[in-house]
């Protein structure tokens, strides 16, 4: 499966057929895919970056609200949310808008 692209400007959305559950303070939480019963599990820093993944702000928002939430470096946290992002994208946990 090609590996989709996520750039500073890409715009993404938890997928219609996602729920997302946190599992308490410092736990994490999981990614549920109604269509096939698949569970993934997130840490804190993935979980606070899902949620912030409204279908309104820019890939580059949604870091940044990640950054300040956990004070870390935004380029190391840019490089790692990509992977992340497009990791999501191409498993369809998560959808580009526009």
């Amino acid at each position: 499966m090609p590996t989709e692209s996520v750039t500073t400007e890409t715009i993404l959305r938890l997928s219609e057929k996602v729920s997302l559950q946190p599992l308490g303070e410092g736990e994490g939480g999981v990614i549920l895919r109604l269509d096939t019963g698949e569970l993934y599990t997130v840490n804190d820093t993935a979980l606070s970056f899902v949620g912030a993944l409204d279908g309104t702000r820019t890939f580059a928002g949604s870091v940044r609200i990640v950054a300040e939430e956990y004070e870390v470096e935004l380029d190391e946290l840019t490089r790692d949310l990509t992977e992340i992002a497009e990791d999501l994208l191409s498993s369809k946990l998560v959808e580009q808008v526009g």
